[in-house]
């Protein structure tokens, strides 16, 4: 006899109905162990890339730059290049906006060969 004939005499038993609890308490206990082992795994997993992480993120030591000196000193009242720099990038950002639109949608219609309706699927009789 095969595995599979065997099974088969075993399931039409009297006391495989009778003990039905036990097959139930079986695969809970089966799904618990395996939804255990899966956890344990992912955090493994999770562990594992939030190290690769942290050594990525690493700093290497910055190393102090000092400031440069000024080349020239400014006459007084006299305004850095810099400083003109910014402010004249920032009125063109101010005053280049866009225009205000009129939130309007227009869609006009093409009759076409895709949307004809003698080539639709549907035939109504009217």
């Amino acid at each position: 006899m095969n595995l599979l004939n065997l099974t088969i005499l075993a399931a039409h038993e009297p006391w495989v109905y009778s003990k039905g609890w036990i097959v139930t308490l079986v695969g809970f206990c089966i799904v618990i162990i395996a939804l255990f082992i899966l956890s344990m795994i992912f955090r493994g997993v999770a562990s594992y890339f939030t190290k690769q992480d942290a050594k990525k993120s690493a700093k290497p030591e910055v190393k102090q730059v000092e400031k440069p000196k000024p080349i020239a000193k400014l006459a007084e009242g006299e305004i850095p290049a810099d400083v003109v720099t910014a402010i004249g990038l920032a009125l063109y950002l101010a005053n280049n906006q866009h225009d205000e639109e009129s939130n309007v949608i227009t869609i006009e219609r093409h009759q076409t060969s895709w949307n004809d309706k003698n080539y639709g699927v549907r035939h109504w009789n009217r």
